[in-house]
């Protein structure tokens, strides 16, 4: 695993692993063109009801990336509508 990085985007719902026995809905941070599904150390990687509540925000994480598609969630901050 990468050392830890900083991303910023909005968190959305997306389908992920389609056709894949790991085909879900995930919680995706979206910056610009690219997408990353959210994960957070000793969470469930199909439904984590502390990312959840972060649909609709924009954030900041911290992580680390266990691939190219996927951070692994050390710490993360919501960030005001204008910044």
């Amino acid at each position: 695993m990468a050392g830890s990085k900083r991303f910023t985007g909005n968190v959305v719902k997306k389908r992920w692993g389609k056709g894949s026995k790991s085909d879900h809905m995930a919680v995706v941070l979206e910056s610009g063109e690219s997408f990353h599904r959210l994960r957070r150390v000793g969470g469930n990687p199909f439904f984590d009801e502390e990312l959840e509540k972060l649909v609709g925000k924009k954030i900041e994480v911290k992580g680390s990336l266990m691939d190219p598609y996927t951070i692994l969630l050390t710490s993360w901050q919501e960030l005001d509508k204008s910044g």
